[in-house]
């Protein structure tokens, strides 16, 4: 079963900016597969920025999906994910 994290990183007025998608494997955090969006599916370097708060997924697809992303891109973000676990 796979286990995911979600970290939602606020703008200065509160709304959503950012997530943290983190795939959760094995006991060491510090070595799980991690990438961070802006709210509309772009990729962007992953920083140091304080968490807001964390997310089921069903609720970070919602903000994704709210800031003119989609599922499949959504999905599209988790293989890669997936892909450095199996390389």
């Amino acid at each position: 079963m796979e286990r995911w994290r979600f970290h939602i990183i606020a703008a200065p007025d509160g709304s959503p900016a950012a997530i943290r998608m983190y795939l959760r494997v094995g006991d060491d955090e510090s070595a799980w597969p991690r990438l961070q969006i802006n709210v509309d599916g772009t990729e962007v370097p992953v920083d140091d920025q304080p968490v807001d708060y964390e997310a089921p997924e069903w609720k970070a697809i919602q903000i994704v999906k709210e800031a003119g992303s989609s599922e499949a891109r959504w999905e599209e973000l988790k293989e890669k994910l997936r892909a450095q676990v199996a390389s």
